[in-house]
């Protein structure tokens, strides 16, 4: 079961990365046309750099013991999210006009990381329900995972909601912090 589902995860990814892509080229293709946001950017990178620590992080599903279909479910939890969090950070792109990035980010950013949040709770529900399901996990272990999926929900609660500006950049660059440190750990190993 764990071959099915990681294929159908990883095209799920491989959609979700080509909505971030496709608006990261039509944004440099009009780059005369563009009024660019930093923030914007910070969270096109988050979002890319989260689909691609979850597709590394698909291998630890090998370990689940028991397969049902309620587990298919509460695997797809987590995965359906974090595709929201690439197609709504993914500014679409008029043929004419200013593309304005800033613009676009403080209307959409409760929406966009309100696919983070989602994807933070569902997550950590997949990790809690799954805490006894995992080969070697002794009985706290889950705690350690939920405490970074906590880190992920403050971030994106301040990236979303909040006023001051220098708070938005705390949750996006948070966010950078941790997608950067899950990279490492998954490429370089422990």
């Amino acid at each position: 079961m764990f071959q099915h589902i990681s294929v159908l995860v990883s095209f799920i990814f491989a959609i979700a990365l080509t909505h971030v892509f496709s608006s990261a080229s039509q944004l440099l293709l009009a780059r005369d046309r563009v009024r660019f946001s930093a923030l914007l950017t910070v969270s096109m990178v988050n979002a890319a750099l989260g689909v691609i620590i979850n597709c590394l992080g698909l291998w630890e599903l090998q370990n689940i013991e028991h397969w049902t279909l309620g587990e298919v479910m509460l695997q797809l939890g987590w995965v359906v999210p974090n595709y929201f969090s690439c197609s709504l950070v993914a500014m679409p792109c008029s043929e004419t006009g200013l593309l304005d990035m800033s613009d676009f980010f403080e209307r959409q950013r409760r929406v966009i990381f309100s696919a983070t949040l989602a994807l933070s709770v569902m997550g950590g529900l997949a990790t809690y329900l799954d805490r006894n399901n995992f080969q070697g996990w002794k009985p706290n272990d889950w705690i350690g995972a939920e405490l970074l999926g906590l880190l992920l929900a403050v971030c994106a609660v301040l990236a979303g909601w909040a006023k001051p500006r220098w708070l938005q950049w705390a949750g996006v660059g948070g966010m950078f912090v941790q997608n950067v440190s899950f990279f490492v750990f998954y490429t370089l190993g422990s």
